[in-house]
């Protein structure tokens, strides 16, 4: 990977974006995008401002689970590295958005969600592919290391559409994922051991997890901490 992304330039990025927002391409770009993510050079082109939009709309590719995760699977890797968590932070609510149902939320939290997230449709569906949400929520999580993801996440009321959509989840790996998350937001920062700017708390054992509402737990991490490879069509 890091010998493929030295014969990579922006141009070639640009195009491969362009592909795949316009829907010419099934899904191979995405992987190879994704899996240039890898690499500190990779990461340095897709940050690019030129495509970076272009490349968060893929989350939401109408029709293509493969374009959709492999786009999940790119942010996840860029996640890894905390130069772009200010990059990302700028995008938030649109790497949100495919956690978001749906559900009746009270006028007064309504109010407080980033204007994105208000007055979404009844019939609003999360996205249907288990492994998107997963690398979905692990970036969350990993953006969570900086203090100004975590300051958004709470400022913005983050917490009630993560809770939404935690309740919604039926897989328990992915419960726990997004309940990392949650740990975030809702643990008062001087109550974990955030190291420095960028690093997550330190892996603590946490026999049971108490109500996510009433109830502050310590963090526990999701045990995938470092980028993968994104395979088209897994």
């Amino acid at each position: 990977t890091e010998q493929f992304s030295k014969m990579v330039y922006l141009p070639d990025c640009q195009i491969f974006v362009k592909l795949l927002s316009q829907g010419k391409e099934q899904g191979y770009l995405a992987a190879v995008l994704g899996n240039l993510a890898v690499t500190e050079r990779g990461r340095e082109l897709l940050t690019d401002q030129s495509i970076f939009s272009e490349l968060i709309s893929l989350l939401t590719m109408p029709g293509n689970v493969t374009v959709r995760r492999s786009a999940a699977c790119l942010f996840r890797n860029l996640s890894f590295d905390v130069k772009n968590h200010a990059k990302l932070l700028q995008f938030l609510p649109q790497l949100v958005y495919p956690l978001v149902g749906g559900e009746e939320i009270e006028e007064e939290e309504i109010d407080k969600l980033p204007i994105e997230l208000q007055y979404l449709p009844e019939d609003k569906a999360r996205e249907s592919d288990r492994q998107t949400r997963n690398l979905i929520s692990d970036t969350l999580f990993q953006m969570g290391g900086s203090y100004s993801v975590r300051k958004e996440l709470r400022e913005q009321n983050y917490y009630i559409l993560l809770k939404k959509y935690d309740q919604w989840e039926e897989e328990s790996d992915a419960r726990e994922r997004i309940q990392n998350v949650i740990y975030l937001i809702i643990q008062d920062d001087g109550e974990v051991d955030l190291r420095k700017e960028g690093e997550l708390p330190v892996e603590i054992d946490v026999s049971e997890k108490e109500d996510l509402v009433n109830q502050k737990q310590f963090l526990v991490d999701s045990g995938e901490n470092e980028p993968e490879v994104c395979n088209e069509g897994s």
